[in-house]
C-alpha cells in the first residue's frame, strides 16, 4: 500500500464517520498551537496536582483513621 492509498482510506473512514475533512493547512500557526497546548497542559497539571495524594499521606490517613 502506498501513502496515497492510506490517505484515501483515511478520507473514506472520516466521511463514513461524518467528520469534516480538512483540505488545507488551516488557520492556526504552529506557535499559537504550541502555546495553546502548553496553556491547557498547565491547567490540567495544576488540577491533577491538587488531587494528588502521596503514598505517605494516604498511609498516614489510614493510620489516623484506625485509632
Amino acid at each position: 500500500m502506498k501513502l496515497k492509498d492510506w490517505i484515501d482510506k483515511l478520507d473514506e473512514f472520516l466521511k463514513v464517520s461524518e467528520k469534516d475533512l480538512l483540505n488545507h493547512s488551516g488557520k492556526i500557526s504552529h506557535e499559537s498551537a504550541v502555546e495553546k497546548a502548553n496553556t491547557e497542559y498547565d491547567k490540567y497539571r495544576q488540577a491533577e496536582d491538587k488531587k494528588y495524594i502521596s503514598d505517605f499521606d494516604r498511609e498516614m490517613k489510614k493510620l489516623i483513621k484506625g485509632k
